[in-house]
């Protein structure tokens, strides 16, 4: 048992189990433990019948067996061919699907594959490996894989043909999936031309990147037919992250953000079907155009909400810096007057203060700020507006800051709108006015206002000031004052 081994969890598992028993065996291989409880928990989960069990106790014997050589040995020695009976029977199972335990695919034959290759592989292994290469695993699995291919190959006296030609056929593939990822970033034709080449590729690993590849930015455009047709031809077998980007590009973008009960019609529907799954650049461009210049309450909310969203307009290239000198004159307009819409045009209005804002837009968001009958989405979109826009203007603006100091200590508002309100005023810098709210919030009788004051405090240039405040606050928190508290105990005990 050392520190090597104490401080380990697992190569391709997450350790979380709900049967008590293995539960605890994980946990006993955790510091605080015993020698005898760590032996205990390393055999409980190698015998179990649960795969995940079993995948980290190889895992562990994996990890000992590389840092043997620091501590002069592995403490599960004695159970080598325990260890290596167990190995081999989880690569006869399918390849574990990555789940809420299993950190990749096939994490069962990657704890298999790293045990047996500590001095655990013979000839019987061959079949077995060439069923997982055959696959073409993803990083984790393949480098596996091909690590026992190696020995195998290295330690025999005859090598295996279909193995020698199988790793050869591997290690090409990547390094052409490597190729192909190198042009994903690169707009020009020639680039492009090398992808669609790619796509008929006689290994699906390099297809299935190539296809990603167009999926991007304004490639997407042209190409949408070609991804379309290609992902129909996909068998279940053949999974990658790059099949889940293509998919992902062609699946229906965001409907809105707050416009989801909005009903649509005639031209404005057709032009909300383009925006979520456009057909060309012209059609993308043509429709967010129609919805923002159409007058229609809905229609122009939803066009707002597509500038703000990282997946909207933007989502395959577009530039919305073109329309970002209309888009704000929009959104301050319906600033200027009452909601026309239970608040959803406000809402809408104010992502677009989020990002592009300035300071002349200061008397709105303070206006938004301290409304009190508004929707509760506006208020709560008004604290993130002011977080943003302190944070990106070159001098915080004062009004904003007495704004939200307003709102924090409002005891009839909602708690969570309240401490992220002080959030808001976080990483401002030594500004005298911010700095003297974070220190009464973190006077507040009130702990989790309390508390959010106490971490604004903690940032780098204002902690070696509040340093008497802050430990005087901490000295009265409970133990259990929660995960925020223990940000201020840890920065205070870290500077």
């Amino acid at each position: 048992m050392t520190v090597f081994l104490l401080e380990f969890q697992s190569w391709y598992w997450s350790g979380h189990f709900d049967d008590p028993e293995l539960r605890g065996a994980y946990e006993a291989m955790n510091e605080p433990t015993t020698t005898e409880e760590f032996g205990r928990g390393f055999l409980t989960l190698l015998r179990s019948d649960d795969t995940a069990a079993t995948g980290i106790a190889l895992d562990f014997y994996d990890r000992a067996e590389m840092t043997e050589r620091f501590v002069g040995g592995n403490p599960f020695e004695d159970y080598d061919e325990e260890v290596f009976q167990v190995a081999r029977e989880l690569l006869q199972q399918p390849p574990r699907p990555r789940d809420e335990q299993a950190k990749i695919e096939g994490a069962n034959h990657a704890s298999a594959l790293a045990a047996l290759s500590r001095h655990g592989l013979t000839e019987e292994d061959t079949d077995a490996i060439i069923q997982v290469l055959d696959r073409m695993p993803a990083v984790s699995l393949r480098e596996r894989a091909l690590d026992a291919a190696r020995v195998l190959l290295e330690d025999s006296k005859v090598p295996d043909p279909r193995l020698s030609a199988l790793v050869a056929r591997v290690e090409a593939c990547f390094e052409r999936v490597e190729a192909v990822r190198a042009l994903r970033d690169s707009q020009d034709a020639e680039a492009t031309e090398r992808l669609v080449l790619a796509i008929e590729d006689d290994e699906w690993r390099v297809r299935q990147e190539a296809a990603a590849a167009l999926s991007l930015a304004r490639r997407f455009y042209a190409h949408r037919p070609l991804l379309e047709g290609l992902v129909e031809t996909w068998p279940d077998g053949e999974r990658s992250d790059a099949a889940d980007e293509v998919r992902e590009a062609l699946a229906e973008g965001p409907h809105s953000l707050h416009w989801e009960e909005a009903e649509l019609d005639g031209e404005l529907l057709e032009s909300h079907r383009q925006l979520r799954t456009p057909t060309s650049e012209d059609a993308h461009r043509n429709a967010f155009c129609t919805m923002l210049r159409s007058g229609r309450t809905a229609a122009v909310g939803i066009a707002l909400d597509h500038y703000y969203l990282a997946d909207g307009l933007t989502r395959f290239g577009i530039d919305d810096g073109e329309y970002a000198a209309e888009v704000l004159a929009i959104a301050r307009r319906i600033l200027s007057r009452p909601s026309a819409s239970a608040g959803a045009d406000h809402a809408s209005a104010l992502g677009i203060l989020e990002v592009l804002g300035e300071p002349e837009d200061a008397e709105t968001i303070v206006a938004a700020l301290r409304a009190r009958e508004t929707p509760a989405v506006v208020r709560e979109r008004a604290v993130d507006v002011a977080w943003e826009c302190l944070e990106r203007w070159e001098t915080p603006g004062e009004k904003i800051v007495a704004a939200l100091e307003d709102l924090i200590f409002d005891g009839s508002l909602d708690m969570e709108l309240r401490t992220r309100a002080v959030n808001a005023l976080f990483g401002l810098g030594p500004v005298p006015r911010v700095t003297a709210v974070l220190a009464r919030a973190a006077r507040s009788d009130e702990l989790p206002i309390q508390v959010e004051g106490a971490i604004g405090l903690t940032f780098r240039d204002l902690i070696d000031e509040h340093r008497s405040l802050l430990r005087e606050l901490i000295s009265s928190w409970p133990a259990d004052a929660g995960e925020r508290a223990a940000i201020v105990r840890k920065e205070l005990a870290d500077s």
